[in-house]
């Protein structure tokens, strides 16, 4: 999900340093709201958290009331044990998405080998704190896929696919194997697991980011990445061919809700802004086609600094709600690698939840909000703070000592009385 800064001299880049010092503003304003409307200051949240006293109210208290599930990933690798972390998403968490156990590469590494290791461990967490699980993901179309599950390298050329992550010299995956290999994963993931799962990412990041060279080459005419599953299951023929797989997930978890995660939408670049017409095309297709899908899932990984395109999202969700589908945040965080390095921590976080505050809100006030559930409570185990360890970054609502981050406040703040029911 790496992306391409614009050159120093963008009069995008300028506008929003322009602009940033108004939001910056207004986020103080936003934050000193919260002391009177949402409970206390982040500060008197700090002490309390210190003090072994509930935040109120929290993030979990916000959403609850706005009809909202609550939730966090988590990752049993990366963090073995960590009492105070599992105090925090009890105390949070409605939701707990497995980070990367439920990725097909984790818990399937070799064909027939199985390790359920860390899919287990974030079910078993949900399941002792009251919350219910997420699966995050059945497929991804380019990434989190054993090498055996990639298509031979031998047939890359032939293809005429330039991007080599959907090929391996071990990759055997065909039109011939992949429905049965398929079917055979989601049956292992049944049997262990059950109807328990509260969403289900049936694919993620199926459609491309496009750049001066990706169409035709990588990305078909209806945005789709022309990835490994889009060769094996027919992409060529037109845009149902995601269709079969979430009517098989249908069938085998008759609770859960389905839906499609994609990334990378909010920004107000042209890329972006193709790819959420791309996007949106497909589902208002596949729900007129009756493809079993409850929602839209939206990774969320915000970037401060970044020009968001607040009436080009507001468009989509609306459009959204006309389908009957409902928003769900499914990684949420922001980044802050864009902002000016000059800026203090105080105006960076100021900066970071105006904008967090901005972009919930407009999914609250303007779509059904289902889920909201971050990439990590805590700043310091997002995958943001392990790339980029310099800026001590706050990516997520609380920092390393689950106090209360501007984050938590302007998210609280943002959905207080905003979400639309149904």
């Amino acid at each position: 999900m790496a992306q391409t800064s614009p050159k120093a001299t963008s009069p995008k880049t300028l506008s929003f340093t322009r602009r940033d010092a108004l939001r910056a503003a207004a986020a103080a304003a936003v934050l000193a709201s919260c002391k009177a409307a949402a409970g206390p200051s982040v500060a008197e949240a700090a002490s309390a958290t210190v003090a072994n006293v509930v935040p109120n109210p929290t993030l979990r208290d916000a959403c609850r009331a706005a009809g909202i599930l609550h939730g966090a990933a988590r990752d049993h690798l990366i963090e073995p044990e960590d009492p105070m972390l599992d105090t925090l998403m009890a105390r949070e968490c409605d939701v707990v998405t497995p980070e990367n156990g439920g990725k097909w590469a984790v818990f399937q590494p070799q064909e027939g080998n199985f390790d359920w290791g860390r899919f287990d461990a974030g079910v078993e967490l949900a399941r002792r704190i009251g919350a219910k699980p997420n699966w995050h993901c059945a497929l991804w179309q380019h990434m989190g896929m054993p090498d055996y599950m990639t298509l031979p390298a031998s047939r890359q050329r032939a293809l005429g696919i330039g991007e080599s992550a959907y090929f391996s010299a071990d990759g055997t995956l065909s039109e011939d194997n992949y429905w049965p290999r398929f079917t055979a994963m989601v049956a292992a993931v049944k049997q262990r697991y059950g109807d328990s799962f509260y969403r289900i990412d049936v694919m993620n990041e199926a459609f491309f980011w496009e750049t001066e060279r990706s169409h035709p080459q990588e990305q078909d005419r209806y945005g789709f990445r022309k990835g490994m599953w889009w060769v094996v299951a027919g992409g060529a023929k037109g845009p149902d061919w995601l269709d079969p797989f979430f009517h098989h997930i249908r069938k085998e978890f008759p609770s859960a809700k389905l839906v499609i995660n994609e990334f990378g939408i909010e920004i107000d670049e042209g890329w972006q802004q193709r790819k959420r017409a791309y996007f949106q095309t497909w589902l208002t297709d596949a729900v007129k086609r009756g493809v079993p899908i409850d929602g839209v899932g939206l990774q969320s990984h915000l970037m401060a600094g970044k020009p968001y395109d607040r009436e080009g999202m507001k468009g989509f969700l609306r459009a959204m709600d006309r389908l009957g589908l409902p928003i769900h945040v499914t990684e949420f965080d922001v980044n802050e690698k864009h902002l000016p390095r000059s800026w203090s921590r105080a105006e960076k976080d100021r900066a970071m939840a105006f904008l967090a505050g901005q972009y919930l809100g407009d999914i609250a006030g303007n779509a059904r909000l289902a889920e909201l559930c971050w990439w990590h409570l805590r700043s310091d185990l997002n995958y943001i703070s392990r790339e980029m360890p310099e800026l001590k970054p706050h990516p997520s609502p609380y920092d390393a000592a689950s106090r209360p981050l501007p984050l938590y406040e302007a998210s609280v703040q943002a959905l207080r009385g905003r979400n639309r029911s149904g």
